[in-house]
C-alpha cells in the first residue's frame, strides 16, 4: 500500500529568509487538512537550510534548481510531520515560475522518507507538490500601506508609530520584517 500522496494540497508557503542556527533559508509550506485513516491531519512541509539567496524569492523567478540528498553536503533538510513522527522529505528540485503581485508560483519534488521515519506501512513515496510562495511587499507596497495606515490611525509623529504599526500588523500578518517596517514607517513620520 502506497501513501495517499494525493491528499496533500498547499494551502500557503512563507519563507524566512534567514533561519535557524545556520541563517539560511527556510520555506514552510501549510497544507490543507486532511483525512488519513479516518483522523484528521493538519501539518505543514518545511524546508530549512536551503542554499539559495530567498531575500527577495522573485530573483528566483523562472529558475529550477536541483539539491543532493541528506546527507550530501547543499541537502535541504525538508520534513512532515505525520502519526505523530517526523517523517523526512528529500528534496532534489525547487521549480519557481512567473511572480504575480503577491506570490510567486513554486514546485518541489522530492521523496517522503517513510522508511527513515520507522514507518514500514508505506514505502518511501515521491512527492510533486505545487505551492505559492507569499512574497515580501515591495517598497510601493509598503509606502502604500503606511500611508493607509497613518491615515487610519491620525498618527503624526514617532511618537504614534506603536499606533500606527498595530493596524499595519493586523492588516498585514505575513509582513514577517517587522523592524524594517517598524523602520520605514518612522522614516514617513519624520
Amino acid at each position: 500500500m502506497t501513501f495517499p500522496h494525493h491528499l496533500l494540497a498547499a494551502t500557503t508557503a512563507r519563507c524566512q529568509p534567514r533561519s535557524g542556527p545556520t541563517r539560511q533559508p527556510a520555506i514552510t509550506i501549510a497544507l490543507q487538512p486532511f483525512l488519513l485513516d479516518g483522523q484528521a491531519v493538519d501539518t505543514c512541509i518545511r524546508l530549512d537550510t536551503i542554499a539559495l539567496d530567498l531575500d527577495d524569492p522573485r530573483a528566483q523567478a523562472r529558475r529550477t534548481h536541483r539539491f543532493p540528498v541528506n546527507p550530501e553536503p547543499g541537502y535541504i533538510d525538508g520534513s512532515m510531520y505525520l502519526l505523530h513522527r517526523h517523517v523526512p522529505l528529500d528534496v532534489a528540485e525547487l521549480a519557481f515560475g512567473t511572480p504575480g503581485e503577491h506570490t510567486l508560483p513554486a514546485r518541489l519534488a522530492g521523496m517522503l522518507a517513510f522508511s527513515a521515519a520507522g514507518i514500514a506501512d508505506w514505502p518511501d513515496t515521491p512527492l510533486d507538490l505545487a505551492f505559492a510562495l507569499e512574497l515580501p511587499p515591495t517598497p510601493a507596497q509598503l509606502d502604500t500601506a503606511i500611508a493607509q495606515a497613518i491615515a487610519a490611525t491620525g498618527a503624526r509623529s514617532a511618537r504614534d508609530a506603536g499606533r500606527a504599526m498595530a493596524w499595519l500588523v493586523r492588516q498585514h500578518p505575513g509582513w514577517d520584517d517587522r523592524a524594517a517596517l517598524h523602520a520605514r514607517l518612522c522614516q514617513h513620520l519624520a
